[in-house]
C-alpha cells in the first residue's frame, strides 16, 4: 500500500523543481533560492503533500518491502543535491561566488538545512514559521557563501 501512494503522490520537491522549470532564470542562486522556496510553500500551504511527505519521511520504517520506495527516495535526494550542486557550480563559474565554495560542499549543507527545517517544522508545526524562518536561513546561507 506504501508503495503504491508513493508511485501516485507527487513530493513536495518533485513539485518545486516543475514550478522552477517553468520560470526563466539567469542567476543560478536566485534559481536554487526560488526552488528551496517553493518546497517549503508547498509542504506548508498543500494538506496533502505535506501528510505524504510526513508519511514517507517520518513515520515509515524502510525494510525490505518498501525496498522500491527507499530507492525513489534515494533518487529523488540524488537528484536535488546534483541540482543544487550544478547551481553552486554555474555560480561559481559567473563569479557569483569566490574561488574557495566548494559547490558538492554547499549543495549539501544547502540540503541538510531544507531536509532539516522540513522535518522539525513537520514534527512541530507550531514551533515556527516554516516559510519565514526558511526564507531567513536561506538567504543568510547564500550571503554567508557570497562573502567567503
Amino acid at each position: 500500500m506504501f508503495s503504491a501512494m508513493m508511485e501516485r503522490a507527487t513530493m513536495p520537491m518533485d513539485a518545486a523543481v516543475k514550478l522552477a522549470g517553468e520560470r526563466a532564470h539567469t542567476d543560478p542562486l536566485q534559481c536554487l533560492r526560488d526552488e528551496m522556496m517553493a518546497v517549503l510553500h508547498i509542504v506548508e500551504s498543500d494538506e496533502k503533500a505535506r501528510r505524504v511527505f510526513e508519511i514517507a519521511t517520518l513515520k515509515t520504517e524502510f525494510t525490505d518491502e518498501v525496498d522500491s520506495a527507499r530507492a525513489h527516495k534515494r533518487e529523488s535526494v540524488a537528484r536535488w543535491r546534483g541540482r543544487m550542486q550544478d547551481q553552486f557550480t554555474q555560480a561559481k563559474a559567473e563569479g557569483m561566488l569566490p574561488a574557495t565554495v566548494d559547490p558538492r560542499n554547499a549543495s549539501m549543507s544547502m540540503w541538510v538545512m531544507l531536509d532539516g527545517l522540513l522535518r522539525n517544522w513537520i514534527f512541530e508545526p507550531g514551533a515556527f514559521e516554516l516559510v519565514a524562518l526558511g526564507s531567513e536561513l536561506i538567504d543568510t546561507y547564500i550571503a554567508g557563501l557570497r562573502a567567503r
